[in-house]
C-alpha cells in the first residue's frame, strides 16, 4: 500500500483530545449509551431511507442507469427506481448500495478493526452515529479502544507488530518493506495515533478493491432504534405442535356441510423404507348433514427422521409418498412475506410403488396476521399431483404462528379435481375439553364398578359450554325427570358412548361423578339429533345406585 499520511491534522487533534478524556468503548459493536455523546462532532441530517413494506427476499433489486430498480416479486408493490446513494428500509433489514458514501466508509473501518464481516447491528449503530455528525475519526478511536480490538492485537506489542498485524488483517498479505518503515515511523513520531493508522489502511485504494466483491449486491445493517418484523420459528413450532398431539374441532362448509375433528397422534417410533422413523398419525373423521354419504374417516400418517425432515407420507388405499431432494423441511425461521417449497415426494398409490409416479409437493407462505407485531398467520399447502400432472388435490392449512413459537390450526382448505371444495373452520362453539375428566363428588363405598358388570345409575347430561363456570350448558337428558326410571347397562361393552365405558371404571355405589367428555368420546362429528350437534362435548352427573 503506498503511505498516504494523515499528519497532526484537525481531525487528529480531535482524535487524541477525545481519546485523553476517556472516550473508549467497551464493544466494537455498540458502546454504552452514557458514551455515546462524546463521538459527536456536528449534527447532520441524513437522508430518509425508502421504505419497503415486506422483506428484502420478497423483491428483485437492479442496477439501471439511475440507481437500481427495486422489484416487488409478488407484485403488492410498484416497481420503484431509487438513487444509488439511497438507503432502503425493508420489513426485516436495511440496505445501502453507497459503496463510496458513509455505509461503504463505515462498513470497510469495521471490517479492517475486527477482521471479519460486521454484525447488522453494530454496523446499524455506528451508522447512525455518523449520520448524526460523529467523524470517522472518532469512530476508529472508539473501535481501537474495544475489548475485541485489544484482544485481537493483543500480542502486538510494539507499533512494528501492530503494522505488520494491520497488513495481515486489513489487506491479507505481508507488509512491504517500504509501507512497514513509513508506517513505523508515523507511529513512532507520534505523526498519528493507532486510530488514524487504522483509518488510513481502511481508505485505502486497496482496501476499497479488496472489499468491492462484499458490498457490491448491498451493505445490509439493522437501523438503531427500527422495530423491524420478527423472524418466526416455523420449524420449532411445527415440531412443538407435532409432538403435542390433540383435536381440532372444526365447522365444514363448501360443497357439503356438517362438522369435522382433526385427531393426531404424539408421534411413535416406526420405520419407513427400511430405516428408523416417527410416524406422526392424523385420524380425520367427517359428519356432514348435506352430502351423502353422512359418516366419513381416514387416516393419513407422515414420516420423519429424528431431525424433522420428512420422509414419507401414506393414506391407506390412496396414496403413498416418499419424499426426495436434499430439502426436506420447514426454514428453522421466516418472516412475513417469505415464502417457498420445503419438500418434494414421488407419489404412489401404494407402498410396491408400482407405475409411474407422481408428486407431492409441499410448500409454505408467511402472512401478516391483521395489524400484530407478535403473531403471523402460516399457510402450509400440500398439492398433490398425478403421472399424467394434473392436479388431483390442493390442501392447504392455516395457522396462526406466535413469535415464541406456538401454532394453532385455524382451518383447513380442501380443493378436488371432482369439482367438491371444502372448508374447515374453527369456531368458538367447537371448544372441547382437552381430555375426559372425571371428578367425584360424592366417594360412594365398597368395590369399584370394573368392565363387564352392569351398573344402574341415575344421570343429567349437558352440553359443554366453556364459558359456563360448571360448564353446563344446555340440558338435553335426564333419567330423574317424572315418568323416568333408572337406566342400566354393561360396563364396557361398547353399549355406551366411550365417555361412559371409560368415565364410570372405578365408581363405588352411592357414589357421585362428573363427566366431562371430549366429542371424540361422545357422539363424534354427527352429533345424535335432535338435541346433540355434531362435534359437541359434554357434561353428565351420574350416581352410581348399584352394581350386579
Amino acid at each position: 500500500m503506498r503511505p498516504s499520511l494523515r499528519s497532526a491534522s484537525l481531525l487528529t487533534a480531535l482524535v487524541l483530545a477525545l481519546s485523553a478524556c476517556g472516550g473508549g468503548q467497551d464493544s466494537g459493536t455498540a458502546p454504552a449509551k452514557q458514551q455515546g455523546p462524546r463521538l459527536f462532532a456536528a449534527t447532520v441530517q441524513s437522508a430518509a431511507p425508502e421504505v419497503f413494506n415486506s422483506p428484502l427476499a420478497s423483491y428483485s433489486i437492479g442496477k439501471t442507469a439511475d440507481g437500481y430498480l427495486v422489484t416487488d416479486s409478488s407484485g403488492r408493490e410498484a416497481p420503484r427506481t431509487v438513487a444509488a446513494t439511497a438507503r432502503l428500509r425493508f420489513s426485516d433489514t436495511s440496505l445501502s448500495f453507497d459503496a463510496d458514501g458513509i455505509p461503504g466508509q463505515i462498513y470497510r473501518l469495521y471490517r479492517a478493526a475486527f477482521a471479519r464481516t460486521p454484525d447488522a447491528a453494530g454496523l446499524g449503530y455506528w451508522l447512525g452515529l455518523l449520520d448524526q455528525g460523529a467523524v470517522m475519526g472518532v469512530v476508529s478511536q472508539g473501535f481501537v479502544d474495544s475489548a475485541e480490538f485489544k484482544n485481537l492485537y493483543a500480542g502486538a506489542t510494539t507499533n512494528s507488530a501492530v503494522v505488520n498485524q494491520f497488513y495481515l488483517n486489513v489487506l491479507n498479505r505481508q507488509g512491504d518493506d517500504g509501507g512497514i518503515a513509513y508506517w513505523n515511523n508515523v507511529l513512532d513520531s507520534k505523526a498519528d495515533t493507532v486510530a488514524g493508522v487504522l483509518a488510513s489502511f481502511s481508505a485505502s485504494p486497496e482496501n476499497i478493491s479488496g472489499t468491492a466483491a462484499a458490498v457490491q449486491n448491498g451493505i445490509a445493517y439493522l437501523e438503531a432504534g427500527v422495530a423491524y418484523a420478527p423472524a418466526f420459528p416455523l420449524r420449532a413450532a411445527y415440531h412443538q405442535r407435532t409432538f403435542a398431539g390433540g383435536t381440532d374441532y372444526l365447522t365444514v362448509t363448501g360443497s357439503c356441510n356438517g362438522y369435522a375433528a382433526f385427531s393426531n397422534a404424539v408421534p411413535a417410533s416406526s420405520t419407513f423404507e427400511g430405516g428408523s422413523a416417527l410416524a406422526a398419525q392424523t385420524t380425520i373423521s367427517l359428519g356432514l348433514t348435506t352430502c351423502t354419504p353422512r359418516d366419513l374417516g381416514w387416516s393419513l400418517t407422515d414420516y420423519f427422521d429424528s431431525s424433522d425432515a420428512l420422509l414419507g407420507h401414506a393414506e391407506p388405499g390412496a396414496e403413498y409418498d416418499v419424499a426426495y431432494g436434499a430439502q426436506r423441511s420447514l426454514p428453522a425461521a421466516a418472516k412475513i412475506g417469505d415464502s417457498g417449497t420445503y419438500a418434494v415426494q414421488s407419489r404412489y398409490a401404494d407402498s410396491s410403488k408400482q407405475g409411474t409416479p407422481g408428486q407431492r409437493v409441499l410448500s409454505y407462505v408467511l402472512e401478516a396476521d391483521g395489524s400484530s407485531a407478535t403473531t403471523a398467520i402460516l399457510k402450509l399447502t400440500a398439492q398433490h399431483i398425478s403421472a399424467a400432472s394434473q392436479t388431483t388435490l390442493t390442501r392447504s392449512t392455516s395457522y396462526r404462528i406466535s413469535a415464541s413459537g406456538t401454532l394453532e390450526q385455524l382451518s383447513v382448505d380442501e380443493a378436488y379435481s371432482s369439482g367438491i371444495h371444502l372448508l374447515y373452520t374453527q369456531t368458538p362453539a367447537s371448544a372441547q375439553p382437552a381430555s375426559l375428566i372425571v371428578t367425584d363428588t360424592v366417594a360412594g363405598s365398597g368395590t369399584g364398578a370394573q368392565s363387564g358388570q352392569t351398573l344402574t345409575v341415575n344421570y343429567t347430561g349437558w352440553l359443554y359450554n366453556p364459558a359456563a363456570g360448571d360448564f353446563k350448558g344446555q340440558q338435553f337428558d335426564t333419567s330423574i325427570s317424572a315418568g323416568r326410571t333408572p337406566f342400566e347397562f354393561p360396563l364396557g361393552m361398547s353399549r355406551v358412548i366411550k365417555g361412559w365405558d371409560q368415565g364410570m371404571v372405578g365408581m363405588k355405589v352411592g357414589g357421585k361423578r362428573t363427566l366431562l367428555i371430549p366429542s371424540s368420546l361422545g357422539y363424534g362429528t354427527s352429533g345424535s339429533a335432535p338435541s346433540i350437534p355434531g362435534n359437541a362435548a359434554l357434561v353428565f352427573e351420574v350416581e352410581l345406585l348399584s352394581i350386579k
